[in-house]
């Protein structure tokens, strides 16, 4: 008879109640599982952590509505099967009649209750596919006579998440089942499944297949999932917390790699953690060893995570990465870093491989790490963290609340591309370098701290041999330049710590074209594009490929005695890693040679602890208008001095020469003046001052000689105390030297510069005493040389470009100078004669303006009157240029003839006698006129015998008066009275 039976229409869910899921008891029966009760607490030895027990899965459903087709029993983490516990079975051809799964391969027992009565039956261990850690067939075949038995696949997989194990059909759970040869309807209202633990209760086992987890602190929860025929799902769940997890045994180990590596350089970098597979005790006390939880990997000081890391690594972000998602990552290929080694005694002689990626920084956190154990059959996604010591900067690697899996050896290794972008660099000295694992158990126990060492070999000799390199875009003298300045630092030499470049003098910054950035600003990283004069790149790192940061150059105003200062801002944002900016201050000192040296602060060794081993140093300043460079075309290196961390030093030599000096011009511009009030007659003590000034753009002065006035010397009784040439140079000459003052304007400057010009110590005994200028930054000593005229001459004068120098000497009773002459009866004439840096010369003679005197003022001469034949001089000095003269006569004298004065009269201007020059007589007076264009402050007329005559006598010795009037060039006149004594 053939009995078919249609199953229950509609898509309804089958509820699950009364689930159990809990370890049972040593020596307990198959049919102890069937028999429990919802709820049921197992005993105290049942639940014993990391033991292996039996586990009993049952539930109870409603099918009222529908049937049970499929089924998921997730167990809860930490609840491991083993695969080898037994020989493995055709899954092939088990669904066709069981196939050659026989006693041997039988992990446990199950016992189904339907409306047909109770089928039992038993678990077999599969043989999984490639992407299944295992497998396990369901037989139903006893507890009904002459039942056609039943066979149910079940698939095991590794839950992402948390490491447990998903047992989920492959084939439905049948509606139907033959007996007798008949179809019968079959509802599944219940079903209890027994998993077998240790081969002391089943000594068909080959080895202990259920492991209880070894955590205490949390319950073991089981979740069950029925899927109806109609789609629909219903869930139930149970749970149990394990005890005496004082009694796992954990011993870890530790193994580090290489054994040996070279010092100071990148390179493969692994540590691998070894807990032993092997259980403690017998019987049913044996247990496995704990699980692990945490892992804390510490790295010994010199052992330093590598900068150079960063160079093209990108991070993974963790959406990529796929926490909890069961398939493989999607990091980009740029995220990799290391790889991974797994072996567990899940999977026997194999090993499983993954690899570490780079995941996306946090505050505080450079490093992050992804890894995952990329096997089909067993996917871990793991989560890791270095923590750096800022002082030492050791490195901690840090793995958390890691899942309970099983495993003999897991072994990290950062890898080493070859390109220099390893992920650690080696310490710089040799030795034995121990590295200690922090190992923390799940289940509560003590943390066990494995070392293992590494040796750190071929140590190179304290090296220090830094390099400095100099370029120049344009190099036309006195021109604006484009400098860049490249200090370099050959890997494996001793670390840098700061640098002094030295510029020659002329090479050199117009402070005043920029606004300088101020230094708390500045430090602060707040400067803006005002500021800013160039660029920088800073490389950093061990082995072939340091790390290329770049960077911003700002002025910044002076500090610590210096004249101002440049702020080297380092953005060191990359996509792997971004530690901010940096600001390295750099100090601008003038030395006495004028030259600037650059001098850095001490550059940091490591930022959030990971070590900046400088490679090299570029800084390029471009600004325009506030680079210039020197007027001096000779070689004139740039010079670098250098110190490593420890104190060691060494220096190095750029080449720098500026060219086309033939091109610059050249051309002082000399004035002086002299004399005062009361500071002009004979034998005073005038004050002088001579300006020298250059317009922009000119080669600067090397040296200058500058001869002063006939009639000015030194009056040696003035002469007091002298300072010396160590005092001129430290600023420190003693007020009685003081002799004047000096100013000075350059370009380079904001501002003018100001000091006292001092009486030095001669250079030889016996020599007469020099002249010393202190400007402060600036200082000059020159030589003074008597002669018809007093000399002062300064030679190697600075390459600094001067567009004013005023020399004041101090007059007075007290005053350096004394006149032989008086300075109004002459027009005193200073004379310079000048060399420039560039090889070009110059001289000068001006008249100095006196100072004191009237407007005009003259002497004269009158003879000839005892023999009525009169000859009349007239010398004549203005305070201002003269182009003509008018001479009135007194009534004692008159021309004999309008024709004698134009033929006869003499005009002579600055001591010439010029062609184009005029005399005639009109209006009563004498009237003399220079040629067109021609003036100077020092006029004189003759009218010689033949052109006056006397209108009555004059007496020899009697005073005659003269009034002259001056037409200065710009129309005025200017009008003195000369008194004359007649002679015979």
């Amino acid at each position: 008879m053939l009995l078919v039976v249609a199953g229950v229409a509609g898509a309804a869910a089958v509820p699950v109640s009364g689930v159990v899921a809990q370890p049972l008891a040593p020596g307990s029966s198959d049919t102890t599982c069937p028999g429990l009760a919802a709820g049921s607490t197992p005993s105290a030895t049942a639940s014993a952590a990391a033991t292996h027990r039996d586990f009993c899965l049952a539930f109870q459903t409603d099918t009222s509505n529908d049937d049970l087709k499929g089924l998921t029993l997730s167990l809860p983490a930490g609840v491991i099967g083993d695969p080898t516990a037994t020989p493995t079975c055709s899954q092939s051809t088990f669904t066709t009649g069981g196939g050659d799964c026989g006693a041997a391969n039988q992990v446990g027992t199950v016992s189904s209750s339907t409306n047909l009565g109770t089928i039992t039956g038993e678990v077999y261990n599969l043989k999984p596919t490639a992407t299944q850690p295992a497998a396990l067939g369901i037989a139903l075949d006893s507890g009904i006579a002459s039942l056609t038995p039943v066979y149910v696949r079940t698939a095991v997989r590794v839950r992402v998440a948390d490491a447990g194990l998903d047992s989920a059909t492959l084939d439905p759970v049948p509606q139907q089942v033959t007996i007798l040869f008949v179809p019968m309807d079959v509802h599944v209202n219940g079903m209890a499944l027994t998993l077998w633990g240790t081969k002391t209760d089943h000594p068909s086992l080959a080895k202990p297949f259920i492991t209880l987890p070894t955590r205490c602190d949390t319950p073991a929860a089981t979740s069950i999932t029925v899927t109806s025929y109609g789609g629909q799902t219903s869930t139930g769940g149970a749970q149990f917390t394990p005890t005496a997890c004082d009694q796992i045994p954990f011993s870890p180990s530790l193994q580090v790699g290489p054994a040996t590596t070279p010092a100071d350089q990148p390179g493969e970098a692994s540590a691998k953690l070894i807990i032993p597979t092997a259980d403690t005790g017998t019987g049913a006390n044996a247990r496995r060893q704990a699980y692990l939880k945490d892992v804390a990997l510490n790295l010994p000081a010199g052992l330093a995570l590598s900068a150079p890391l960063a160079n093209g690594l990108t991070p993974c972000t963790p959406e990529q990465f796929g926490f909890g998602v069961d398939a493989p990552p999607q990091c980009p290929a740029s995220s990799e870093m290391g790889r991974v080694e797994f072996v567990t005694p899940l999977f026997p002689g194999e090993t499983l491989t993954g690899k570490v990626y780079f995941g996306v920084p946090r505050p505080g956190v450079p490093l992050v790490n992804y890894i995952s154990v990329e096997d089909p059959r067993l996917r871990l996604k793991l989560g890791g963290f270095a923590t750096i010591d800022p002082d030492t900067t050791a490195v901690t690697a840090h793995f958390q609340d890691q899942p309970q899996v099983p495993f003999s050896s897991f072994n990290f290794v950062y890898t080493d591309p070859g390109d220099g972008r390893a992920t650690l660099t080696s310490p710089t000295a040799c030795g034995s370098y121990n590295v200690t694992a922090d190992m923390t158990p799940y289940g509560g126990g003590p943390t066990k701290s494995p070392t293992n060492a590494f040796q750190v070999v071929d140590c190179q000799p304290p090296i220090f041999a830094p390099e400095l390199g100099a370029s120049v875009v344009d190099t036309q003298a006195g021109g604006p330049a484009a400098l860049t300045v490249h200090i370099g630092r050959p890997d494996k030499n001793l670390r840098l710590q700061d640098a002094k470049v030295s510029l020659p003098p002329g090479l050199t910054g117009r402070l005043p074209a920029v606004p300088a950035c101020d230094v708390d600003v500045a430090r602060a990283n707040g400067c803006t594009d005002a500021s800013l004069v160039g660029s920088a790149k800073v490389a950093v790192g061990t082995g072939p490929a340091p790390l290329s940061l770049p960077g911003k150059v700002y002025l910044t105003k002076g500090f610590d005695g210096s004249i101002a200062g440049l702020a080297v801002s380092v953005n060191t944002k990359v996509p792997a890693l971004d530690l901010g900016t940096i600001v390295v201050m750099n100090k601008l000192n003038l030395r006495p040679d004028t030259g600037i040296d650059v001098q850095t602060e001490a550059l940091p060794q490591k930022l959030q602890g990971i070590p900046t081993p400088y490679r090299s140093i570029d800084l390029t300043i471009d600004r325009k208008g506030f680079l210039q460079n020197a007027t001096s075309c000779a070689a004139q290196p740039l010079h670098g001095t250098f110190t490593a961390v420890g104190g060691t030093t060494a220096t190095a030599d750029a080449p720098y020469a500026a060219t086309g000096c033939e091109k610059l011009p050249f051309a002082p511009k000399l004035s002086a003046k002299v004399g005062g009030a009361g500071q002009v007659a004979k034998g005073s003590h005038p004050p002088l001052a001579v300006t020298i000034e250059q317009a922009d753009g000119q080669a600067a002065m090397s040296r200058t000689v500058v001869s002063l006035p006939t009639g000015i010397g030194v009056d040696l009784k003035n002469l007091g105390a002298t300072c010396t040439a160590d005092q001129l140079s430290t600023g420190a000459c003693p007020a009685s030297s003081k002799i004047g003052t000096v100013t000075a304007d350059t370009p380079l400057l904001p501002g003018t510069l100001s000091g006292g010009v001092y009486l030095t110590t001669g250079a030889k005994l016996g020599a007469l005493p020099g002249i010393g200028l202190d400007l402060g930054l600036i200082r000059l000593q020159g030589t003074v040389a008597l002669g018809t005229r007093l000399v002062t001459t300064f030679e190697n004068i600075p390459d600094v470009p001067l567009s004013k120098l005023v020399l004041n000497l101090t007059g007075g009773a007290k005053g350096a100078l004394s006149t032989t002459k008086a300075l109004c009866d002459q027009v005193p004439t200073v004379q310079a004669v000048y060399g420039a840096h560039s090889g070009a010369t110059g001289k000068a003679t001006v008249d100095a303006t006196v100072l004191g005197c009237a407007p005009l003022s003259g002497t004269g001469d009158l003879y000839g009157v005892a023999k009525k034949r009169p000859t009349l001089r007239l010398s004549l000095v203005s305070t201002k240029a003269l182009k003509g003269l008018r001479v009135k006569l007194p009534s004692t004298l008159k021309p004999i003839s309008s024709a004698r004065v134009k033929k006869s009269g003499r005009f002579v201007i600055a001591g010439k006698k010029l062609k184009g020059s005029s005399v005639k007589w009109s209006a009563g007076r004498v009237a003399f006129t220079a040629p067109k264009g021609k003036s100077s402050r020092s006029l004189s007329v003759t009218l010689p015998k033949g052109v006056l005559k006397l209108t009555r006598k004059i007496k020899a010795g009697s005073s005659q008066t003269f009034t002259v009037t001056g037409i200065t060039t710009d129309g005025k006149t200017v009008t003195a009275k000369v008194k004359v004594k007649a002679a015979k």
